[in-house]
C-alpha cells in the first residue's frame, strides 16, 4: 500500500499588532483574539507585538499564537478620558509640533519598527496580517522591499471616529483637539493604507468607506465580527416581568465614544424612562471608567458601574435588555453579538448597529434620538413576550451568519486572492 501523501505545508502567517489580545476586555481585543485562535487552527502564526512596560497579559506564551515576540515602550497610560488630564502636554506638542495624528504618535519605537522589518524581510513567513492602524506606520518607507503579501486589517474608519466625536464636545478645547485629530486621520489614514497590498475591514460599511472616500482599490472586502453561543434559551430576566428592570450597557469605558454613550443615556434618556418606569435600573459594564462618570452616576439612584470585571455574561444575562446608544464610533458593535448570543435583546441606535445588518422590529429594536429610545425601552420592557421574540430571533440570526468560525474562514478566504496558488 502506498502512503498517503504529504499534507500541504501550513500557512506561516505573522501577526503584527499593537498590544496583547488578553484580557479580553474590549471589543476590539475580543476581535483580534478569536481571528487569531481561528487562524492557528490552519496556519502557523507569530505573534510580533508592542507593549506598553507592565502593560497586563502573559508576555511569553498566549493561547492565540504558536510563537509571541514582544516590543516594550515606556509610555504613558494607554489614552482614555480617565487619563486625558496626564496627557495635555503631549497633546499641546503634537498640535504645534507634529502633523501626526496624537494616537499615532504615542506609538512610535524605533525598536519595533525595526524588528517588523527584520521579520517581514526574513523568509520565513508567506503571508503578513497588521492588526490595525496604531501598527501601519512601521510599514513605511520600505515597501518595495518586501517579497510577501502585507494587508492591513482595519477595526474602524478612525477618521469618522474622530469627527463623530468632535460633533459631540462643548468644551472649546476638546472640540479643538478631536477636529484636528479628525482632519489629520482623513489625510493619513488613506496615506497608511495604500502602504500595503491587501485592506480588510471589519464591517461592509467601512469597505465602502475605504472604496469610496478613500478611492483605494485594493480593499479585499470585510471581515464581519463573530460570536459564540452561550445559552440555549433567553435568561430569567428577559421571560418574567419584573417590578425593578435591569437595562445593560456594556463597552469598554476608556473608548470616548463609549463614555459618551453613557453618559448621554443617564442624562437625556433615563430621566424619560423613568417617568413610565420609575423603578428602572442601569447597569454599566466596563473597564477604565472615568472618575467623572463615577461621580455623575453616584448622584443619580438606580446606576450600577462595574468597572472591569472577569466575566461579562453573568452579569449582562441579569438584564432584561441591553441599550446600545451609541452617538460616534465606527465599526462593528461586538456588544450587540454578544448580546444576541446570550439571549438578551437589544435596543440600538441606527449608528450603534451599523453594519450589521439586522431587521428592525425583529432581532433588534432601533430608535434614534432620546424620546425614540425611551419610548423603544419602554416598550419592550413592559412586554416580556416581545423581549421573548426579539432574543430568540436574534439568536437564531447569530448560529446564521456570525459565528466566529464563519469570521475566520472569511478572513482567509480573503488573504488567498494575494497569495500564489499554492500559498
Amino acid at each position: 500500500m502506498l502512503p498517503p501523501p504529504p499534507a500541504p505545508p501550513r500557512l506561516r502567517v505573522l501577526w503584527v499588532r499593537v498590544g496583547g489580545c488578553l484580557p479580553l476586555n474590549s471589543g476590539g481585543v475580543i476581535y483580534s483574539y478569536h481571528l487569531l485562535m481561528y487562524l492557528m487552527q490552519h496556519c502557523h502564526v507569530h505573534a510580533l507585538e508592542l507593549r506598553r512596560l507592565g502593560e497586563e497579559g502573559p508576555v511569553n506564551t498566549v493561547p492565540y499564537a504558536h510563537a509571541l515576540e514582544c516590543v516594550t515602550i515606556q509610555r504613558l497610560a494607554e489614552y482614555s478620558p480617565r487619563h486625558f488630564f496626564q496627557f495635555i502636554g503631549p497633546i499641546l506638542r503634537n498640535l504645534f509640533t507634529s502633523r501626526e495624528p496624537f494616537v499615532q504618535a504615542l506609538y512610535h519605537s524605533r525598536e519595533f519598527h525595526q524588528r517588523v522589518r527584520e521579520r517581514v524581510l526574513s523568509g520565513q513567513f508567506d503571508l503578513v496580517i497588521v492588526d490595525g492602524l496604531l501598527a501601519a506606520s512601521a510599514f513605511a518607507g520600505w515597501e518595495q522591499e518586501r517579497r510577501v503579501p502585507v494587508i492591513l486589517l482595519q477595526h474602524n474608519v478612525e477618521a469618522t471616529v474622530w469627527s463623530r466625536m468632535a460633533r459631540l464636545q462643548r468644551n472649546p478645547f476638546t472640540w479643538l483637539f478631536y477636529h484636528e485629530m479628525a482632519r489629520r486621520m482623513r489625510r493619513c489614514e488613506p496615506e497608511l493604507c495604500r502602504l500595503f497590498d491587501g485592506v480588510m475591514t471589519n464591517s461592509g460599511p467601512d469597505a465602502d468607506y475605504h472604496r469610496d472616500t478613500y478611492r483605494l482599490p485594493h480593499v479585499l472586502g470585510s471581515v464581519v465580527p463573530g460570536t459564540n453561543p452561550c445559552a440555549s434559551a433567553p435568561p430569567p430576566a428577559v421571560l418574567q416581568q419584573e417590578a425593578a428592570p435591569c437595562i445593560a450597557f456594556v463597552g469598554a469605558m476608556n473608548w470616548p465614544p463609549n463614555v459618551d454613550a453613557a453618559i448621554w443615556f443617564i442624562q437625556k434618556v433615563l430621566p424619560l424612562l423613568r417617568q413610565t418606569l420609575p423603578a428602572v435600573r442601569f447597569r454599566v459594564i466596563g473597564r477604565d471608567p472615568p472618575p467623572a462618570f463615577y461621580r455623575l452616576a453616584a448622584a443619580i439612584p438606580g446606576i450600577e458601574i462595574t468597572g472591569t470585571v472577569p466575566v461579562v455574561l453573568p452579569l449582562l444575562r441579569e438584564c432584561a435588555v441591553q441599550v446600545v446608544p451609541l452617538r460616534a464610533g465606527s465599526g462593528l458593535r461586538h456588544k450587540i453579538l454578544e448580546s444576541m448570543a446570550a439571549g438578551v435583546p437589544v435596543v440600538s441606535t441606527t449608528l450603534g448597529a451599523e453594519g450589521l445588518f439586522l431587521r428592525d422590529e425583529h432581532e433588534i429594536l432601533l430608535a434614534d434620538g432620546a424620546p425614540a429610545l425611551s419610548a423603544a425601552l419602554v416598550r419592550l420592557l413592559q412586554d416580556s413576550a416581545l423581549r421573548q421574540t426579539i432574543a430568540e430571533n436574534a439568536f437564531a440570526r447569530i448560529n446564521a451568519e456570525f459565528l466566529w468560525d464563519h469570521s475566520g474562514a472569511k478572513l482567509l478566504r480573503l488573504c488567498s486572492t494575494l497569495l500564489p496558488p499554492n500559498g
